[in-house]
């Protein structure tokens, strides 16, 4: 598959097939924490992306489905908001399946018009902020220099005015960088403005662009959420069961770690293959120098070639 990848299991959305609206890497953030790797195209111009020919791969899939589906997720190599075809795609997911629409965005195009009309018809967004304060935000997302923080955190705000479906926000914390308290309070100051559903806290369990980024540890993330009270949660990892899929490619598997670093434990769960024999396909693809193997905070992840 071109443009979809999954069905995964997502922490935030249960068993989630995703929609790769944007080539890689096209964002107008080049984040230190992304997973997907540096942003090789930043910027703010929406264009037109290969919009008939995600249609078309979406319709073959959706006619016979992998896995039951809990969500279809715009979401993938880059920003997704920046693909002028998003108020087309939405809708033509909505006639093919009764699967719920979410989009993962950064919220940078927010503050536009258009784009917020776009996204009306999804079921849920999930837009980021990872700071309040303007230091720490182009120290952790590196915008644009003609960005502001004000514009984005107002395009939150009128989304929520406009928008009567779930936004979930996500706050990327990063030791030593965003978990201080003057940053969280300038958080938790803004977050009553923007009024999401829910506050998830994430952080960097990845490595990420810069080798500096490093993960709070669990008690650490939990004393964040006590801080932010109620609305907030720490996504957990996710443990549904296996899909029971037995026969896979080394393609599928190469391609799956092209998109996003991945710990032989997620393959396994991803693909529905036991552990074991995972990792003796990881480590034959490693061997013949198809993949790439680095440990990152005592974890062991692969990851594809192009990465």
């Amino acid at each position: 598959m071109t443009y979809l990848f999954g069905p995964v299991p997502s922490r935030r959305l249960g068993r989630s097939l995703g929609v790769d609206l944007i080539p890689r890497k096209s964002c107008p953030y080049d984040c230190v924490y992304c997973e997907v790797g540096p942003t090789t195209q930043q910027t703010l111009e929406r264009r037109d992306y290969h919009l008939a020919d995600i249609l078309q791969e979406l319709t073959s899939y959706l006619r016979n489905p992998a896995a039951e589906l809990d969500y279809i997720t715009l979401a993938g190599s880059g920003e997704p908001t920046l693909n002028l075809g998003l108020g087309r795609i939405i809708p033509a997911v909505k006639e093919l399946t009764d699967t719920p629409v979410a989009v993962l965005t950064n919220g940078a195009l927010l503050y536009l018009p258009e784009v917020r009309r776009e996204l009306a018809a999804a079921d849920v967004i999930l837009p980021s902020l990872d700071a309040a304060r303007k230091e720490t935000w182009r120290a952790i997302n590196r915008p644009l220099p003609e960005m502001s923080l004000e514009q984005i955190i107002e395009g939150l705000a009128v989304l929520r005015r406009e928008y009567p479906g779930q936004i979930w926000l996500e706050i990327m914390l990063l030791k030593g960088v965003n978990d201080n308290e003057e940053d969280l309070s300038a958080l938790k100051r803004v977050v009553p403005r923007l009024a999401p559903d829910k506050v998830q806290l994430n952080t960097a369990v990845r490595p990420g662009v810069e080798e500096f980024v490093e993960a709070l540890d669990a008690e650490e993330m939990q004393a964040v959420a006590d801080f932010f009270g109620p609305i907030a949660e720490v996504i957990a990892a996710n443990h549904r069961p296996a899909s029971g899929e037995t026969a896979v490619s080394d393609a599928r598997f190469i391609e799956m770690l092209a998109r996003r670093p991945m710990t032989a434990a997620d393959v396994a769960e991803v693909l529905g293959l036991p552990l074991t024999l995972v990792q003796q396909r990881l480590k034959r693809l490693c061997k013949s120098g198809l993949i790439d193997y680095s440990v990152y905070q005592e974890q062991g992840f692969y990851r594809g070639q192009s990465n």
